[in-house]
């Protein structure tokens, strides 16, 4: 006879388990759900999608804290969050200089050969 599990009955019993964990700590998920949900829509007027992403992930983790307020990985994951933002915003202003530096250039040279004439180009 066969005593070895089987990987769905160790997948029910990891989430079974997991979802015990959590519920201990945010409560029941339909009321983490909605809390969360509320937020999401608070923040779906963000035009930008990865900032409004990383807004909804902020959302997430306020919802658990609202549950377990002095649940510190959800404060660490908040600033994590807050961080990405930052991220974004300083990827997008490097490519938004490195565009404006190749468009100088491009417009210098340009106006070079239009200063040099049909005849010396």
């Amino acid at each position: 006879m066969k005593m070895t599990r089987t990987v769905s009955e160790e997948f029910d019993e990891v989430v079974r388990t997991l979802t015990d964990e959590r519920g201990k700590a945010y409560g029941h998920p339909a009321d983490d759900f909605k809390k969360v949900q509320l937020i999401k829509e608070a923040i779906r007027g963000c035009p930008d999608d990865e900032i409004r992403h990383a807004l909804e992930m902020i959302g997430v983790k306020m919802a658990r804290l609202s549950e377990t307020p002095r649940h510190k990985d959800s404060v660490f994951d908040i600033a994590g969050y807050a961080r990405t933002i930052a991220m974004i915003i300083d990827r997008r202003t490097q490519e938004e200089e490195l565009r404006l530096e190749t468009l100088t250039s491009e417009a210098t040279k340009l106006q070079d050969r239009i200063m040099k004439g049909p005849a010396q180009q």
